[in-house]
């Protein structure tokens, strides 16, 4: 059985610093999280990564480098061996040094090179770099805690022939609301030998085929053979419009390659609200009624007199 193990990242630029935690309240940090890079057959690329130990103990580091594959919908991924070398990374990267221990509230630059090879495959290459950390035995401790491991991702581009491939799997919304927020669910699946990372919006029109809305999808790497997941809302909370249309559409890629548009249709309307109101009607109507017979009645009275 091969060995995965669910790095605690996700796939896309600009995230918060996640942290292992070690036993007996200590932990470690890296910085950055991502790194995209783009390298043709030849090149040498060195870059560095911050590890850091915010804890009170003494911590033990210990670097590698692994391949890895998207798991899920929600952008994590897992540290595994490649299935294949199309996709492969971590033979390619070097760290140095490879064994450190920080002291609390020290750091350290690890560098890591990453050679490309002169028959490197074009397309996406995708790895990471681990800091594997332990808690220094103290005195009158036994032992020394192994904990999680923490990884930067490194998503490599090697120019040439490549296939860009992004569709829209599925776009869902609820077929009937009775008020906001209203919320679509849209899936993206990469067909691809690179990563992307697609640009895209929902525009809803009303039923007089007005647009009323419009909701961006946030930015995030969709990596090849992966599925993304974006879950969207149109935060009003008041729709009284009845039917609305959404349309799906977006593009990604080197070559701004426009996604096949999607459209789904939806109703909105608060019946209970509209029940209260509908019965606030009938009884004006029946007041008024009233009102005019015993209107008329005076008026014919009077005459009799």
């Amino acid at each position: 059985m091969k060995r995965k193990v669910l790095v605690l990242i996700f796939v896309l630029s600009g995230l918060t610093l996640n942290q292992a935690v070690l036993g007996q309240g200590g932990s470690i940090g890296i910085s950055p999280l991502t790194f995209e890079l783009s390298g043709i057959s030849g090149d040498v690329i060195e870059n560095y990564i911050k590890v850091y130990n915010p804890s009170s103990n003494d911590i033990g580091v210990k670097m590698q480098v692994e391949d890895i594959a998207p798991t899920g919908e929600l952008g994590f991924v897992t540290v595994e061996p490649a299935e294949t070398e199309t996709y492969s990374l971590a033979r390619w990267i070097k760290t140095e040094p490879t064994e450190f221990q920080l002291k609390p509230q020290e750091e350290k630059l690890v560098k890591f090179t990453l050679t490309v090879p002169e028959n490197a495959e074009p397309g996406g290459h995708y790895g990471t770099v681990l800091a594997a950390a332990r808690s220094i035995a103290g005195e009158g401790q036994v032992g020394a805690a192994i904990v999680q491991r923490i990884g930067a991702l490194v998503l490599l581009t090697v120019p040439g022939e490549m296939k860009e491939n992004l569709a829209i799997k599925d776009f869902a919304v609820p077929k009937y609301s009775e008020k906001g927020p209203i919320n679509f669910a849209v899936r993206l699946e990469n067909k691809g030998s690179i990563h992307v990372k697609p640009k895209g919006a929902i525009t809803i029109t009303n039923w007089f085929g007005k647009k009323v809305a419009e909701i961006s999808m946030p930015e995030k790497n969709v990596l090849p053979n992966g599925i993304r997941k974006y879950d969207l809302a149109w935060n009003k909370k008041w729709l009284w419009q009845g039917k609305y249309t959404a349309t799906l559409t977006g593009s990604y890629g080197m070559r701004n390659t426009q996604l096949t548009s999607a459209v789904i249709t939806f109703w909105v309307f608060p019946w209970k609200f509209g029940l209260i109101i509908l019965a606030m009607l009938i009884l004006l109507i029946l007041i008024r009624k009233r009102l005019i017979s015993a209107f008329k009645v005076l008026l014919i009275g009077d005459k009799k007199r």
